[in-house]
């Protein structure tokens, strides 16, 4: 069986590791599909998929791409990209890594856990990004102590570690 893929422009959009004449159908078809159709040199790994960012220039695959158990898309950028770029790179957005939800013939209170539900989640993201940026400025913080200066790289590395933990102190206090 052979699928047509449509690229998005300044992007992949074939999974055979760059043979464009070559379809690939992965065991599971759902809305994992809509961001694994945009990227690069998607290829097979484990659980999952690994592919070339769109965010970056990226020679090697250094994106992870995976399915929870419970059907959103889970991914990652080795070499540090957010969430938000790379999804932006291919023109998607973080509700596109979310299976629908169907609240229509839920309870009221079925409809508040699922409220509660989402809300935790939220506070745990938050909270592990709150804990890989304060390691990042930790390490700055380290670095000046023993006199050393940090590069025009750390820097730029700081202030978004600044502006991640600005972007998780929101959702932790949003919420309440």
């Amino acid at each position: 069986m052979n699928a047509t893929h449509t690229k998005t422009p300044g992007n992949g959009g074939n999974r055979s590791g760059g043979m464009s004449n070559t379809s690939y159908i992965h065991p599971i078809a759902n809305h994992a599909d809509r961001l694994l159709d945009r990227l690069d040199g998607v290829r097979k790994s484990g659980r999952g998929w690994i592919a070339k960012c769109p965010a970056h220039t990226d020679r090697s695959a250094s994106l992870s791409i995976a399915q929870g158990d419970d059907g959103r898309v889970l991914l990652h950028c080795f070499a540090g990209c957010p969430v938000h770029d790379v999804l932006g790179a291919v023109g998607l957005s973080i509700a596109d890594l979310f299976p629908q939800r169907i609240t229509t013939n839920m309870s009221t209170a079925e409809r508040n856990a699922l409220r509660e539900y989402a809300k935790q989640a939220q506070w745990k993201a938050a909270l592990n990004a709150l804990q890989l940026e304060v390691g990042v400025v930790h390490i700055a913080a380290r670095t000046l102590a023993e006199g050393q200066a940090l590069t025009a790289d750390d820097l730029k590395r700081v202030g978004v570690a600044c502006d991640r933990i600005r972007d998780a102190r929101e959702v932790l206090t949003h919420g309440r």
